[in-house]
């Protein structure tokens, strides 16, 4: 029965309160471990693919033509 009360509490329609709300995007004092954790990775290869991986591969073309 209580799993039947929580589902009932959520809201019925999508919101952008939380991409609205003034304090919203600010990162906090401290941030999470865990979520630093599972972003790690995602992260750090996108700072590769933008830095050293976009060099690499213009140097490679401009070899190849």
């Amino acid at each position: 029965m209580e799993a039947a009360c929580k589902w009932r509490a959520l809201p019925g329609a999508p919101s952008l309160k939380a991409l609205t709300a003034p304090e919203g995007g600010l990162p906090r004092e401290k941030q999470r471990q865990a979520l630093q954790d599972i972003s790690r990775a995602h992260v750090e290869s996108f700072n590769f693919a933008v830095g050293d991986g976009l060099l690499r591969a213009v140097a490679e073309y401009k070899c190849c033509k």
